[in-house]
């Protein structure tokens, strides 16, 4: 082996890990579509067909909303609300525990000033529930991609 193999080899193992790496650390993109949705607000509550599309990234202990398409209008914004994986839970899929083959991924954010969110997701629906001090909103999504 001479000196220039030498100096190869290592390269070539440092940018296989690098790239390994990334690969292993990369995030995910997900999307889903809201089926339905209940407003409730002055003890009243009010059912609504689903409306809104939203992208969302995962990786490690957090997903963010990155952006909600209103599919009503036609209107795209753009989010940036962080949400933090309850990785303790039982069902957490990461815990080997969970009650369900898949297990079911919760995450708590803070959308806006005034605002509470929790996210449950399955490999195919996440449910949703957001609570301001004037109003609750659950929703139901299914994952399209």
């Amino acid at each position: 082996m001479g000196l220039s193999d030498m100096v190869r080899l290592p390269a070539v193992v440092t940018l296989m890990a690098l790239l390994g790496s990334s690969f292993v650390c990369a995030g995910e993109m997900i999307t889903f579509q809201e089926q339905e949705s209940y407003f409730y607000a002055d003890g009243k509550m009010e059912r609504s067909e689903g409306r809104f599309e939203s992208v969302y990234y995962m990786e490690g202990d957090t997903i963010t909303r990155i952006q909600v398409l209103d599919l009503k209008y036609n209107e795209i914004q753009n989010d940036n609300t962080k949400f933090y994986i309850e990785r303790q839970l039982r069902s957490d899929p990461k815990k080997g525990l969970a009650i369900q083959s898949k297990g079911v991924v919760r995450a708590i954010g803070r959308p806006g000033i005034d605002g509470v969110e929790i996210l449950s997701i399955t490999e195919q629906f996440m449910q949703s529930v957001k609570s301001t001090s004037n109003y609750f909103v659950i929703s139901r999504l299914k994952r399209i991609k």
